[in-house]
């Protein structure tokens, strides 16, 4: 995405449901978002609507188009959005969005809270 180098920014955050961030299956709960940006090459318009889409890939003989396809149904499957702005030659924004849990991973139960 950027062959001649360039700038990746990420950035997380959490949002609240009354800072108009979208509810998550009608769901009104805080979200992580996480906004990956380079300043590269950007996606085509005609290319946008199918990165998601399983087997789709726009590299001659490299790669099986399977990485956003799978990025995109984990995603999913946990509740959470994922988004794309790309602008030609000015760069690519996905934007992801999982919902907030109260549960604690298995190997930090039991560990003081900080």
């Amino acid at each position: 995405a950027m062959p001649d180098g360039g700038t990746l920014r990420i950035e997380t955050s959490v949002a609240q449901p009354t800072d108009g961030v979208a509810t998550i299956g009608g769901r009104h709960e805080a979200v992580v978002v996480c906004a990956i940006t380079d300043s590269g090459v950007g996606i085509a318009p005609d290319v946008l609507p199918h990165i998601f889409e399983p087997f789709f890939t726009t590299k001659q003989d490299e790669g099986t188009g399977l990485g956003l396809a799978i990025t995109h149904k984990i995603i999913m499957q946990h509740g959470g959005t994922i988004n794309v702005a790309s602008t030609l030659g000015q760069g690519t924004t996905f934007t992801i969005t999982l919902p907030v849990s109260d549960e604690q991973p298995e190997a930090e139960q039991g560990k003081p809270q900080a």
